[in-house]
């Protein structure tokens, strides 16, 4: 029932979308429809991804809208909804952006840098020249998740073992082959699975798998599920191999998942990049504007910082750090007007 409800309200705010912002948004998209492409729900895109769509969307008054956002007993972007999508990951949301899918997807700040230049995994393809930047969110960190039982205490270690290294499509997975590189590893070293974490974690518990990789902010559900039974431990990254991957990789830095990210757990040194969102080229400039007024305006805050322990991480004045594609003209405009480019 409650699916039911949400179906036909989403129905009957995009019948009352106005036409203003149907100009250039994409012909497979319904005018005011925003589509956030994030990533499988178990892992920090999706939350982040629900949290800003529920920032920009138009909705009743209510809760966490000020009275500084408020009109006519709405709060949001007037006529606009917004929607997390699950996907793969970066790899597939720079894709369904540049194919005019979606319309703004989270993606990590070296995909995006690939995707447009056409580097490394994207080499030899045409450039997503579609892809423009208009926010960095917040670091997010290699979480490699070890069973106890299997006692692997090194990466090194891996050789021989059942490893789900995520799907094809996703950020991390590019990530896991760089990092095996390192440690003069290939899949064919190891029993690859390519699945995502929400289905690595059952085969963990069962002893039919003895790591899995994700990239994502902290915490994250399939790691706090997998610590939780004490089945399961973090495994860090040494500093030397950290540093010969950032060598190869300048949007790559080596930090750590601070102690009792997740309850218990001590912290754990490891490889970070950037969480961006990113937008299609040809929304139009009065939209995007519109769009990060909402976001960073007060209702945007507290939505942002109330709703998953990552979300306080997303600062105005952090915005525009670690830039690695162009910068939408509207939210060039909008860091203008705040005063963030000042040049």
């Amino acid at each position: 029932m409650g699916r039911r409800v949400a179906a036909v309200a989403l129905l009957v705010l995009l019948l009352a979308v106005p036409a203003a912002w149907a100009q250039n948004t994409g012909a497979q998209s319904p005018a005011g429809l925003l589509r956030i492409g994030t990533g499988g729900q178990s892992g920090t895109y999706f939350p982040i991804g629900n949290l800003i769509a529920r920032a920009v969307s138009e909705t009743p008054l209510g809760a966490g809208c000020a009275a500084a956002d408020a009109r006519d007993g709405r709060c949001g972007l007037p006529g606009v909804v917004a929607v997390a999508q699950t996907s793969n990951g970066s790899v597939a949301n720079v894709a369904a952006l540049q194919n005019g899918e979606i319309e703004m997807a989270l993606v990590q700040a070296d995909v995006a840098d690939w995707a447009y230049n056409g580097k490394e995994i994207f080499a030899g393809k045409p450039p997503q020249d579609r892809l423009r930047f208009v926010a960095h969110l917040y670091s997010e960190a290699m979480h490699v998740v070890t069973r106890r039982a299997a006692r692997i205490n090194a990466l090194a270690g891996l050789r021989g073992r059942t490893v789900a290294m995520d799907e094809p499509g996703s950020g991390t997975l590019v990530h896991v082959r760089n990092l095996l590189r390192v440690y003069s590893l290939s899949e064919s070293d190891l029993k690859p699975v390519y699945i995502k974490p929400d289905l690595a974690l059952p085969r963990l518990q069962a002893d039919q798998l003895d790591v899995f990789f994700i990239v994502a902010g902290w915490p994250t559900r399939a790691v706090s599920d997998a610590l939780a039974g004490g089945q399961a431990s973090l495994l860090g990254i040494d500093a030397e191999a950290a540093n010969r991957l950032i060598r190869q990789n300048p949007f790559l830095s080596y930090g750590s998942i601070p102690a009792n990210a997740y309850p218990g757990q001590p912290a754990v040194t490891t490889l970070m990049v950037g969480a961006q969102l990113a937008v299609r080229a040809d929304l139009p400039d009065d939209l995007i504007f519109a769009m990060l007024e909402a976001m960073w305006g007060p209702r945007g805050g507290a939505i942002l910082a109330g709703g998953h322990p990552r979300g306080s991480d997303i600062r105005f004045d952090a915005a525009l750090t670690g830039r690695s594609i162009p910068l939408h003209p509207g939210a060039e405009r909008f860091y203008r007007a705040r005063g963030l480019i000042t040049n």
